[in-house]
């Protein structure tokens, strides 16, 4: 049987990437290609739902893969 509980606060924000917080030309380095690529599908699914006039671009740099905010 599921216990009920009362009281518990809904977190505020679920992202795990900073997107909000990033202004144009602001990056995030992954040093994985897989991690990049999660974190570029989520800056899609950010803009369509929350600044559709914002655009990313993801590009392999020296030392892993970056994603700039570019508009």
């Amino acid at each position: 049987m599921l216990q009920i509980d009362s009281g518990v606060a809904i977190p505020a924000d679920r992202m795990k990437y900073p997107f909000r917080d990033m202004l144009v030309g602001d990056s995030i380095l992954f040093k994985d290609r897989k991690m990049a690529n999660s974190a570029r599908v989520s800056a899609l699914r950010f803009v369509r739902l929350h600044q559709p006039r914002w655009r990313f671009q993801l590009r392999k740099v020296e030392d892993g893969w970056r994603l700039w905010r570019v508009v």
